[in-house]
C-alpha cells in the first residue's frame, strides 16, 4: 500500500493546469526538435527557449492557484483593520519573463487608503521586477562596465528587456538598502546600543589597508575612500576579504574599516598589520582604531619619494640620480632607516639651491615621521606585505573600472556608493549571502 501523501489543494490545482495546458505545449516543443544528432546546437537552443517559456507559464499558473492568505493589514493612517476588496491583476517581470498574478486589494473604510501586501513580497522594493531578477540585475550592473552593458547582457542571456534607467535604479537601490542597514548598525554600535558581533574565525594574519581615489559626482571630482581587509591562514592562503568605497568623513570610514576587520577575525589574529602610503590621516586612524597593528609604510611610495628627490638633485634619469637613489633604497630595504636619514641630511648640507634643499627637506621629514614603520626585514620575516597594492588595486578595479569610464560624469553620491557596495560584494565573494541574508530577509 502506498504511503505517499495526497497533493495539497494548491498542488492538485496546478497539476490539473499542467495536464490541460502545459503538457500540450511540451508535446509541441518535442515535435519541433530536429531528427539528426548533428543538429545538436539547434536542439539545445530550441529546448532552452521552449522550456523557459514553459517555466514562465508554469510560474504564472502557480501564481493563480497559490494560497493568497495574508495577515489582515491595518491602515497606516487610521490604524484600523482594512477590508478585503477583491482581487486585482498586476504584472511582475521575472527571470523567466513577465508574469501576471492576482492579489488581494485591501481598503480602509474610513479614509479610503488601499494596500496590496503581496506586492512587497513579490516585487523588489517599488519596482515591478521580482527579487530574483533584481538580484541578477544588481549583479550584472555591478560586475559589468556600464548599465548599458548590463541591460544588453540581460536581454541576451535571459531574454528580458529592461530600460537602462531601470537597470540603474534597481542596482543603486539594492546597494543603498544594504548601506542603510550597515550604517544604522554602525550607529547603534557607536552609541553602545549594540555590541560588535564576534567572529568565530581565527586567522593567522589580518592586514588592513586604506586609500583614496576620486569619482566625478554631482558636477565635480570628489574623493571616495577605499578600504580593504584581508585574512590569511598560516600558509598564506586568503580566508576572507572585505572592501568598501564610501564618500564619508575619516571618523566614519574608520568605523567602517574597524567593523570590516572585526567581521573577518581581526581580534583573534596572531599578526595584525596596517599598511598605508604615508598620509597622516591614515596613521591617525591606525593609531586610534588599530593600536595593536604593526604599522607599515608602503615600500613603493617610499621609493617614489626617494626617486623624486634624486631627480631634483640631479637631472632626471641621470646616472648620479640612479646611484644616489639606489644607495638610499639599499639602506632602507635592509631596515637601516636612521642611516638613510643621515645620508639625506649629509646631502642637504652640501647643496645651496633652494629647490634642491626643499626636495631634501621634504624627504627628510617623510623619513623622520615614518622611521617606526620601515623595518622591512622584520616585516618580510613575519610574512607581512610591504606594499598597499591590495587597496590600490581596489581603487582601480573596484572604483575606477566601474565609475571612471569614458562619459561617466553623472553619478550621485548615493548611486555610486550603492553600485560599488554591490561590486565589492561580488569581488569579496559575499554577494549571494548578503542578498539572501540582508536584503531579502529585510523585505
Amino acid at each position: 500500500m502506498s504511503t505517499a501523501e495526497a497533493p495539497s489543494t494548491v498542488k492538485q490545482a496546478l497539476l490539473e493546469k499542467l495536464h490541460q495546458e502545459l503538457v500540450p505545449e511540451l508535446e509541441r516543443l518535442v515535435l519541433q526538435l530536429p531528427e539528426q544528432l548533428l543538429n545538436f546546437r539547434q536542439a539545445e537552443s530550441q529546448l532552452r527557449q521552449g522550456l523557459l517559456k514553459v517555466a514562465q507559464h508554469l510560474l504564472e499558473k502557480w501564481s493563480q492557484v497559490a494560497d493568497r492568505a495574508v495577515v489582515r493589514p491595518c491602515c497606516s493612517r487610521c490604524g484600523v483593520p482594512m477590508r478585503h476588496k477583491g482581487l486585482l491583476p498586476a504584472q511582475v517581470v521575472t527571470t523567466l519573463g513577465e508574469v501576471t498574478y492576482r492579489r488581494p486589494r485591501w481598503r480602509c473604510e474610513a479614509c479610503g487608503e488601499e494596500c496590496y501586501p503581496h506586492d512587497a513580497v513579490l516585487c523588489f522594493l517599488k519596482h515591478n521586477v521580482s527579487w530574483a531578477l533584481a538580484k541578477v540585475v544588481s549583479r550584472m550592473a555591478a560586475q559589468l562596465g556600464s548599465f548599458e552593458e548590463a541591460r544588453d547582457t540581460l536581454r541576451e542571456d535571459y531574454d528580458v528587456a529592461l530600460a537602462k534607467e531601470t537597470v540603474r535604479e534597481i542596482a543603486e537601490a539594492a546597494g543603498q538598502r544594504l548601506i542603510q542597514q550597515e550604517d544604522e548598525q554602525r550607529q547603534r554600535i557607536k552609541e553602545l546600543q549594540e555590541p560588535i558581533a564576534d567572529c568565530a574565525e581565527k586567522p593567522d594574519k589580518i592586514c588592513v589597508f586604506a586609500d583614496g581615489t576620486t569619482v566625478h559626482t554631482e558636477g565635480d571630482w570628489h574623493e571616495i575612500r577605499v578600504t580593504t581587509v584581508t585574512a590569511e591562514d598560516a600558509a598564506g592562503r586568503c580566508l576572507a576579504r572585505q572592501s568598501r568605497a564610501r564618500f564619508l568623513p575619516v571618523d566614519d570610514v574608520a568605523w567602517v574599516l574597524l567593523l570590516s576587520a572585526r567581521a573577518v577575525g581581526y581580534q583573534h589574529a596572531r599578526l595584525r598589520a596596517f599598511v598605508a602610503d604615508g598620509a597622516q590621516w591614515l596613521w591617525k586612524l591606525a593609531g586610534v582604531y588599530f593600536g595593536s597593528a604593526i604599522q607599515i609604510l608602503d615600500w613603493y611610495h617610499l621609493a617614489e619619494h626617494v626617486h623624486k628627490a634624486a631627480n631634483i638633485l640631479w637631472s632626471e634619469g641621470s646616472e648620479e640620480a640612479k646611484r644616489w637613489a639606489k644607495q638610499l633604497k639599499d639602506e632602507l630595504w635592509e631596515g637601516r632607516g636612521r642611516e638613510a636619514l643621515e645620508l639625506v641630511r649629509a646631502e642637504a648640507a652640501k647643496v645651496r639651491s633652494p629647490a634642491k634643499r626643499e626636495a631634501l627637506h621634504e624627504l627628510e621629514t617623510y623619513l623622520d615621521h615614518n622611521l617606526s614603520r620601515i623595518d622591512y626585514p622584520r616585516y618580510r620575516d613575519l610574512g607581512l606585505p610591504i606594499g598597499s597594492g591590495q587597496v590600490e588595486a581596489q581603487c582601480k578595479t573596484l572604483v575606477g573600472a566601474r565609475c571612471k569610464q569614458a562619459g561617466m560624469r553623472n553619478w550621485t553620491y548615493a548611486g555610486a556608493e550603492g553600485v560599488l557596495r554591490m561590486r565589492a560584494a561580488r569581488h569579496d565573494g559575499s554577494f549571494d549571502a548578503l542578498w539572501d541574508r540582508e536584503l531579502c530577509l529585510a523585505a
